[in-house]
């Protein structure tokens, strides 16, 4: 295995360290529950639809964790990502716009940096704006679906 590959379990061992740390032990289900079923199911929607599909992205150099046309630890990495991204939302509606528009840009530079050690390519028209905004979307969804559906959602002022 060379380096380049262990990017996906640096990352994903460093959030999982993450949520331990910060998600307190009696709500850590409620938040891998949303984790799992935003974040990880909607990562292999997303990819299925735009590598599989479409053909605008590529995850290369996999190695081992290549499964069926996906990279086997993305899903991981995105329920641990909903998970912190959920834990942290603030109260407050101009916030929460910063916010969600501030994850979205740190899931792009995420995109590029991977792009940028050989293990993710993308036809060149979507990067940046169109993936910029999928990525916003998919955050927003998210914060309007735990809004609506989870006693762990504050009011939004």
């Amino acid at each position: 295995m060379t380096a380049i590959e262990l990017a996906y379990p640096v990352f994903l061992f460093a959030t999982l360290i993450l949520t331990l740390i910060m998600i307190p032990k009696n709500e850590y289900r409620e938040y891998l529950m949303y984790g799992f079923l935003v974040g990880g199911l909607g990562d292999v929607v997303n990819v299925t639809l735009l590598q599989n599909i479409l053909g605008l992205i590529r995850f290369k150099n996999q190695g081992i964790f290549y499964v069926l046309g996906h990279h086997a630890l993305s899903p991981l990495g995105w329920t641990l990502v909903i998970m912190l991204f959920l834990y942290f939302i603030p109260r407050r509606r101009i916030f929460l716009w910063l916010y969600i528009i501030s994850w979205g840009l740190m899931a792009l530079g995420f995109a590029y940096t991977v792009h940028n050690i050989g293990l993710f390519d993308f036809q060149s028209w979507f990067y940046p704006l169109p993936a910029f905004i999928i990525f916003t979307a998919w955050f927003a969804f998210t914060a309007w679906l735990f809004s609506r559906t989870s006693s762990k959602a504050a009011k939004v002022e």
